[in-house]
């Protein structure tokens, strides 16, 4: 973008011209024109002219001049001779012109030269002009508006503005010059106005240089003389020298340029060819007409009539019938608005409204602005809906040309429609990210257990930002359906595929995709209850305080050998009618009926996959880990359930399923990320009515949730019946998905989070949820490393599996989009596989970004060597596989990490593990190739930092040694 530039306008973008540019690039459609709307300054305009067609509207006359000189730039090839002649004319013209003036020329002349306010102020006051209506040399006459007019020839500005606005000379320049550019070929004129337009506001004696009024004379007047000093036509030539030495646009030629309402314009057959339209409306009541209406006079030269009040003519010598924007009016702004944002919203074109607010607007007065910030974002997002806006602010000093002080300000884009996924600002998501406090909890999430789930706030500003309304994204690991339910939303309105090895994660976005069918499900649930609430009887325990039958809360026991029957009761807590909450030892009588089982019709005892790893010894079974009489009581609540509809069994099934982990033997701290695992001494056995009960009420909350953010989703069962908010849901191994399943180039976007090795053993896990709801899983084909003996999980077979399906995820997304892939592992040489996995498949690394949740035991027991929160790996589909050319020595990839792992510390005052190995250090190692011959010396990151840097136990971050160079 050059620098050229005509005004100081009010609100002008020049200043902000990275911020919006960056902001605005992946909104402009390919082969699209951008239409700068409210084009004023031309900045905007000017900004893109370079590499986009650009059409510019403005209803001033002025403004569309000074577009049209940008965006259609004339091909002056030989300037010199072009301005020899035009110099030539002027002066021809000026002398032509000057004839009558020549005394009061002269008089002022000398009073500027000597410095005289006395003189150039009597010299004023007796100067005729249309307005005092005193006898004229030109006419020889009063001179009056009709009578200069009938004179037929260029005096416009000597009648009208000489002695205030401009001195008597600069006036005869602007008439003079404004001859001559009447003179010339029509292509030439609206450059050579856009000069003059310059020339003027650097000479006009107002304040700010702008021309709403002139400024008095006896209270400026060494600014009057300082601006009486220059000349108007200086001023021109360099800046039309300045103007012819701009390269020519490529599309100078083909921009179009507009002079219209832009209520009219919405009319004209233009948007056919427009892909973005820029808005940079008034802000304020205030009108731009009154600004700048001196320039419109000058283009338009047709000796307007003045502006009278009961008082006379307007101090600003305004113009009969000057334009008067809704825009800049209270009554008419937000409507106006609306307007356009409707129209662009129904004509699928984007649309990029600009708005500059108060930084405070709690301290900083806002009774002038037409429509507050937040008023224009809710009107954004009605019409085009929340998936489709975007806010970005940049905060900058506002020019206020109602005093001298600057006022901060906040510079808003408000971006509405569809971006371009090849300009994804991935600092800008950065950003974005980094201001999110990421959360699993809405009802929907909190109506189920799932392990390692993501926060569902992230994945809708990874979808938001690196995908389109109507988009396809595929999760190739569905796990609880974050990605897929986020996708298919309300708001974000995407296509949405999911695929798991396993029944329940299909099971959990069926079921809860089920609920908007079904009428009347809490009245259901309600008679659910009442039929489950007699299964108490099976908690009844004796009083000793009143002698009556308590209903147990849960007892506590401990239970040394898992596979034993001698269990000692340590405490029950019980409720009465004598008192709600009491304690009591365990007598025989409750030992046999905690023991106790009943005959099972509903659950079968299954044995368990040995694996010590998540605490299944040899020959375990179900019944190990569940007490006699919960049990029991399971048994019989899923006979009630199959007495229900198939449908609402579903839902039975699935709050019954969400508190199972709680139904077996737990601890005190009902310790969920272990579900096979149960403690030998303080066992807990819960009433599991208690549980049942307090979930299902809890799930009605999940009613209005459902109905109100995915009222018209669904699932469909092919790839050809996907429509925005629909998903697919398949269960098959990730690495047998086909071309009949999903077509290869079809996917926009890759969201997934693979299971890490042996860190979460999903399959396993999900033993504890067959024998109960027959939800099955898939051992064989599941991609993680497992401890169990009868399991041939080994590294080597993970990462086969795991390249399997990124080969699969290359084939199904189309070039130029993207994979985000949660990842994390100090491990140097699983990075390195994994990294050579993507690669090798044509995935290009793009970036890291960090994203922090809830401190783990881990976190806590070894900060150290630990990494806390998620990493978030983005990369992009290239065309082939990615090969690095990485030549440096281990030394110097050493040195390297060693000197940049300094300099993170050093910058940020001390760093944790994980900011060293997320804010920048895989990245260098990544993007340079380096990452393979590290992981052959060092199995972590940690081993360099252990060398070099200090570890400071107290705060849990890394400092520079003192010691250290």
């Amino acid at each position: 973008m050059n620098n050229f530039t005509i005004l100081n306008y009010q609100g002008s973008k020049n200043n902000l011209h990275s911020f919006i540019y960056k902001a605005l690039e992946p909104y402009i459609k390919e082969g699209k024109a951008i239409l700068d709307i409210f084009s004023g300054s031309g900045a905007i305009s000017n900004m893109f002219r370079d590499n986009y067609q650009v059409f510019a509207n403005d209803v001033e006359c002025y403004a569309s001049i000074i577009a049209d000189s940008i965006l259609n730039q004339p091909d002056l090839k030989n300037i010199s001779d072009f301005l020899a002649y035009f110099e030539n004319q002027y002066n021809k013209f000026c002398k032509q012109l000057a004839k009558p003036l020549l005394s009061y020329i002269h008089d002022e002349k000398k009073a500027l030269e000597n410095n005289n306010f006395d003189v150039l102020l009597e010299l004023y006051a007796d100067y005729p002009t249309v307005w005092n209506e005193k006898n004229s040399a030109i006419t020889n006459a009063p001179l009056t508006v009709e009578s200069i007019k009938n004179y037929n020839d260029y005096y416009l500005f000597v009648s009208y503005y000489a002695s205030s606005y401009f001195g008597i000379e600069q006036s005869l320049e602007i008439d003079s010059i404004i001859k001559t550019i009447h003179a010339q070929k029509d292509e030439y004129q609206n450059a050579l106005f856009s000069c003059l337009f310059f020339a003027m506001k650097e000479c006009v004696f107002s304040k700010d240089g702008h021309m709403a009024q002139p400024l008095s004379l006896e209270k400026n007047q060494s600014r009057l003389f300082q601006q009486r000093n220059k000349h108007v036509y200086d001023l021109f030539i360099k800046k039309f020298k300045e103007y012819v030495n701009i390269p020519l646009s490529k599309f100078a030629g083909k921009n179009a340029i507009f002079n219209s309402n832009f209520e009219d314009l919405l009319n004209k057959d233009i948007f056919s060819n427009v892909g973005l339209v820029y808005a940079d409306p008034p802000y304020t009541d205030m009108q731009y007409s009154r600004y700048y209406h001196l320039l419109n006079v000058a283009a338009k030269y047709e000796y307007p009539n003045l502006t009278t009040t009961n008082t006379g003519y307007t101090k600003g010598l305004y113009t009969e019938g000057r334009y008067q924007s809704k825009l800049s009016q209270r009554g008419f702004a937000k409507g106006q608005l609306e307007k356009l944002i409707q129209f662009c919203s129904k004509s699928k074109t984007n649309l990029a409204l600009s708005y500059a607010y108060p930084e405070n607007a709690q301290t900083q007065a806002t009774d002038r602005y037409t429509i507050s910030i937040d008023e224009l974002i809710s009107l954004a997002k009605k019409h085009f809906g929340d998936s489709q806006v975007s806010v970005v602010k940049q905060s900058y000093n506002h020019a206020n040309h109602r005093n001298s002080a600057q006022k901060k300000v906040l510079e808003y884009l408000i971006l509405c429609g569809e971006k371009n996924l090849d300009y994804i600002n991935i600092e800008s998501l950065k950003n974005e990210l980094s201001l999110i406090t990421p959360t699993k909890n809405n009802p929907m999430y909190n109506s189920h257990l799932y392990w390692s789930q993501k926060s569902f706030n992230i994945c809708d500003a990874l979808i938001n930002a690196l995908s389109n309304k109507g988009d396809v994204v595929f999760d190739p690991f569905l796990g609880s359906g974050v990605t897929t339910l986020e996708a298919i939303s309300t708001e974000l309105d995407r296509k949405a595929i999911g695929c798991d090895i396993n029944d329940m994660p299909i099971f959990i976005s069926k079921t809860l995709l089920l609920i908007n069918k079904l009428d009347g499900l809490k009245d259901v649930l309600e008679v659910f209850i009442s039929k489950i609430e007699p299964l108490n009887a099976y908690y009844t325990t004796h009083c000793p305080k009143c002698g009556h039958d308590g209903i147990i809360s849960k007892v506590i026991f401990d239970k040394p050998d898992r596979k034993g029957t001698e269990i000692n009761i340590k405490t029950i807590n019980y409720t009465c009618n004598c008192s709600k909450k009491l304690t009591k030892s365990g007598s025989q009588e409750d030992l046999v009926i905690m023991n106790t089982i009943k005959p099972l019709n509903n659950i079968k005892n299954t044995s368990l996959l040995h694996n010590s790893k998540i605490a299944v010894a040899e020959n375990d079974d179900i019944k190990n880990i569940f007490t006699g009489r919960n049990l029991s009581v399971l048994d019989k609540i899923l006979s009630i359930i199959a007495s229900y509809d198939s449908e609402y069994q579903l839902i039975l099934k699935y709050i019954l399923m969400s508190v199972l982990h709680l139904c077996k033997i737990t601890d005190k701290h009902s310790n969920s990320q272990w579900p096979l695992w149960i403690p030998k001494t303080d066992c807990v056995e819960k009433n599991i009515i208690d549980i049942y009960v307090k979930k299902i009420r809890k799930f009605y909350e999940v009613i209005p949730f459902m109905k109100t953010h995915y009222a018209n989703s669904k699932i469909v069962d092919t790839f050809s019946e996907l429509e925005p908010g629909t998903c697919l849901l398949m269960q098959k191994g990730s690495q047998l998905i086909t071309t009949t399943d999903i077509p290869n180039n079809s996917v926009d976007l890759i969201i997934t989070d693979p299971p890490y090795l042996e860190q979460v053993l999903y399959s396993e896990y999900m033993q504890l949820y067959k024998p109960f709801l027959g939800l099955n899983y898939n051992l064989e084909d599941e991609i993680i490393v497992s401890s169990a003996p009868s399991r041939n999980k080994d590294k080597d077979d993970y990462f086969k599996l795991l390249e399997a399906v990124f080969q699969v995820c290359a084939d199904k997304l189309k070039p130029n989009h993207y994979l985000c892939l949660y990842f994390h592992d100090c491990n140097l040489n699983v990075w390195s596989k994994l990294i050579s996995i993507l690669e090798k498949n044509c995935f290009r690394f793009v970036s890291q970004i960090h994203i922090d949740k809830t401190v783990t035991l881990k976190n806590i027991i070894s900060p150290k060597k630990s990494l806390n929160g998620d990493s978030i790996l983005l990369f992009i589909k290239d065309s082939s596989p990615i090969i690095h050319h990485a030549s440096e020595e281990f030394s110097e990839i050493e040195h390297n990490i060693i000197r940049q792992s300094k300099y993170m510390v050093k910058s940020n005052k001390n760093m944790s593990t994980h900011e060293l190995y997320d804010n920048g250090l895989m990245e260098v190692l990544i993007q340079n190739g380096w990452l393979h011959k590290l992981s052959e010396k060092y199995s972590s990151l940690v081993d360099i930092f252990e060398k070099h840097l200090a570890w400071n136990s107290s705060i849990s971050r890394w400092e520079i040694k003192k010691t250290s160079d």
